[in-house]
């Protein structure tokens, strides 16, 4: 098993594991311990309580962690590739350097979490909080540059239909290489409409990224709104010209 920290043999001792790979340790408090590098692949932690531990370059791929706390977690280099992380409070934690490919972030508190030199690529986001977030260097991303022509032109969509986020505006003969998007083609009427238009528009671009999930390539091209795309029609377009005029600023990265 190589050499346990202190943390990993108390765990294993407490729980009665020979490997903490796999382990199912939901709801299990685990707050302030010292799991760095602790290999915790597949294991089931949903619902625990972690929040401060330390999960330095710990292997939590494929481990589910949906309902955990996780404020001000150390989880720099931490491989969370196909980790659960749905709904996950991570305020405030440090994620410098970790390794989340498509990772389900989808409502995670991420406000004020040290997302730096992180791998985000095809992550979902969508509602999830970013606030106060670092994202320097982050991989994965649309650069912000990329993320204000795309806001553009969506803003340019939405004016066109009268603020009705029809995609069946989005999708069909105006985007005529997304065949495999014909499912999508109907009125969805909500702002979630806007990472349909995302997806649209990344596929005409042929953009990997657009075959996985509206979703994903919403939260790849303007992670600044990932946070409303299901709010009211008013409150994102309010917000979407504030983003585009300069007086809120764009997540910066």
């Amino acid at each position: 098993m190589g050499e346990e920290t202190v943390g990993e043999i108390d765990l294993l001792e407490k729980y009665g594991l020979r490997t903490l790979s796999g382990a199912d340790l939901s709801r299990a408090d685990l707050s302030h311990c010292d799991l760095s590098g602790a290999d915790l692949s597949g294991a089931n932690l949903s619902g625990a309580d972690l929040h401060e531990a330390n999960l330095c370059g710990a292997n939590l791929s494929r481990t589910i962690l949906t309902g955990v706390d996780l404020h001000e977690a150390n989880l720099s280099g931490a491989n969370l590739s196909g980790a659960l992380l749905f709904g996950v409070d991570l305020c405030k934690a440090n994620l410098s350097g970790a390794d989340l490919p498509g990772v389900d972030l989808c409502k995670a508190n991420l406000s004020g979490a040290d997302l730096s030199g992180a791998d985000l690529s095809g992550v979902d986001l969508c509602k999830a909080n970013l606030s106060g977030a670092n994202l320097l260097g982050v991989q994965g991303l649309a650069s912000m540059k990329e993320e204000m022509e795309m806001l553009i032109l969506l803003r340019e969509q939405i004016r066109q239909e009268a603020f009705e986020f029809d995609m069946s505006h989005w999708h069909g003969e105006a985007y005529p290489d997304i065949s495999s998007f014909e499912s999508f083609l109907n009125t969805c009427g909500t702002t979630h409409c806007s990472a349909g238009f995302c997806q649209a528009e990344l596929a005409r671009r042929k953009n990997p990224l657009a075959l996985i999930s509206a979703e994903v390539a919403g939260s790849y091209a303007i992670p600044s709104m990932v946070q409303l795309f299901t709010s009211s029609k008013e409150e994102f377009t309010e917000h979407l010209d504030k983003l585009i005029s300069g007086e809120c600023p764009l997540l910066q990265r």
